[in-house]
């Protein structure tokens, strides 16, 4: 979202590419165009999906409360900062397959491996909720190493604002701590009224939801689907451009309808944070819910097509819901469930 307070009623209209991959942004990150994606980039998501993720850093180059409407429903509150977690799994050894299954006391087939990419906003107005990664990642670190799970989490991040970047070319983050020092940098960033390529200032308030997961979704070294619960956590307080929409000079490359097939077919959970108090817009007095708890041109909102939750991201701002433990809950009630989208 664009800040009034920030003098940012008019902004750069000329058509900046965030193409230039030697372009240097916060903690190393260069820009990837979401538009080669859907072509290169696929071909390398097939590749991950049959290797392991490589172990990256952040300074690679590259680039009770309320229920959410789809999705589990965290019980804590923003008064605890810390989750425990009783895990209910066992694991056992699968000599037919060769992978270490994890499997609940009931029997049933859970996930080895758990990858998450962040796709966050990173306009203005969203310091706030990027510092909040940052004092909470490593609770939720923590959380995920108490289910048992024999490998360790993988981390990714995509950033966006009218334009689209993906950090450390999609390999994942050597560990929590470096996840969270890009947090912080980002958090920062959000104060320079920048694309995150570092060019053009963002003079309007859509913001590109779309390339940002549709990036996350073909960009991001997934480890293999079967073996692997994947996830999206999303941060906006925005709506979105559709393919086609200039925003600020940027195009956006890609669909709706393609992202949410995309996401779909690499079996990505999307679980939202994200305005549904007529809070967004200039005036912030806009309806921004279409696409995330409600439908988007008739069609099904994205955290709900894709077996995720859509969350409030006023009552994390407001203390009624602690982004830690609906984080920790959505991948705890997501590890053993087959995924349905819809």
């Amino acid at each position: 979202m664009v800040l009034s307070a920030c003098g940012e009623s008019g902004g750069d209209t000329s058509n900046v590419s965030a193409t230039a991959p030697t372009t240097q942004s916060p903690a190393g990150a260069s820009t990837i165009d979401p538009s080669a994606t859907g072509s290169a980039s696929e071909g390398s998501s097939d590749a991950s999906d049959s290797t392991d993720g490589q172990t990256g850093s952040s300074g690679a180059v590259s680039t009770s409360g309320p229920e959410p409407t789809t999705g589990p429903d965290p019980t804590a509150t923003a008064t605890s900062t810390t989750s425990t977690t009783t895990s209910p799994f066992t694991t056992s050894e699968s000599t037919d397959t060769g992978w270490w299954e994890t499997t609940t006391e009931g029997g049933d087939m859970c996930k080895v491996n758990i990858d998450i990419v962040f796709v966050m906003d990173v306009s203005t107005s969203m310091s706030a909720i990027l510092q909040k990664l940052a004092d909470e990642i490593l609770v939720v670190d923590q959380a995920i190493a108490a289910l048992d799970v024999d490998t360790q989490p993988s981390y990714g991040l995509v950033v966006f604002v009218d334009d689209a970047t993906i950090i450390n070319n999609g390999t994942p983050y050597a560990d929590a701590a470096s996840l969270q020092a890009d947090f912080i940098e980002w958090s920062t960033f959000t104060q320079s009224n920048s694309q995150t390529d570092g060019n053009g200032s963002n003079g309007d308030w859509p913001e590109n939801t779309i390339d940002g997961l549709y990036l996350a979704a073909y960009g991001f070294q997934w480890r293999p689907t079967e073996s692997t619960l994947r996830m999206i956590i999303h941060t906006t307080d925005d709506t979105f451009g559709d393919k086609g929409a200039n925003q600020s000079g940027e195009i956006v490359q890609h669909s709706y309808d393609e992202t949410v097939l995309g996401l779909q077919e690499r079996e990505i959970r999307v679980f939202s944070f994200v305005d549904n108090d007529m809070t967004g817009g200039p005036g912030n007095n806009e309806d921004v819910s279409m696409g995330f708890f409600t439908p988007y041109q008739g069609k099904t909102p994205i955290p709900q097509a894709t077996d995720g939750g859509a969350f409030n991201i006023n009552d994390v701002y407001g203390g009624q819901l602690s982004l830690s433990a609906a984080i920790n809950q959505s991948v705890e009630d997501s590890l053993c469930e087959q995924y349905i989208p819809m």
